[in-house]
């Protein structure tokens, strides 16, 4: 299986790419400054060319497990993209991948820092760990 994940944030959204079989996570860039609509329509156009089976999501809750106003928001969007995509659309508690994204960027050059996307690599690469040998 191929998965999409995403680091979503209301500025910009961290793209990684992975699949079941060599259970690697690649990032795949940054989306910014995107309405929800054009998004969804980028997203498509990844998961199309890519050949995407399922897409997860980072989703942001605090310490204590709890949501915030920022889960509402990513649970609002999930469901709008369960709405115009056809592949499944899962969600992953991502807490804590935002500061192991600093720690990893914080050595490489300004110009290759992409926070967002390494937190989304972070996001599939423990997804794609937790899955069962093939």
């Amino acid at each position: 299986m191929k998965y999409l994940a995403l680091d979503y944030g209301k500025a910009r959204v961290g793209l990684s790419l992975g699949d079941s079989e060599t259970k690697i996570a690649l990032g795949k860039g940054v989306l910014e400054g995107l309405s929800q609509n054009k998004l969804i329509t980028k997203i498509k156009a990844i998961v199309d060319f890519e050949h995407i089976d399922r897409i997860i999501i980072g989703l942001p809750l605090n310490m204590e497990g709890e949501s915030t106003a920022m889960t509402e928001e990513v649970e609002r969007f999930v469901e709008k993209m369960r709405n115009h995509l056809e592949v499944p659309v899962q969600t992953v508690d991502e807490r804590l991948t935002s500061k192991m994204a600093d720690q990893l960027i914080k050595d490489m050059p300004k110009e290759q820092r992409k926070q967002d996307q390494v937190a989304a690599q972070i996001i599939l690469q423990n997804y794609l760990d937790q899955l069962p040998a093939e």
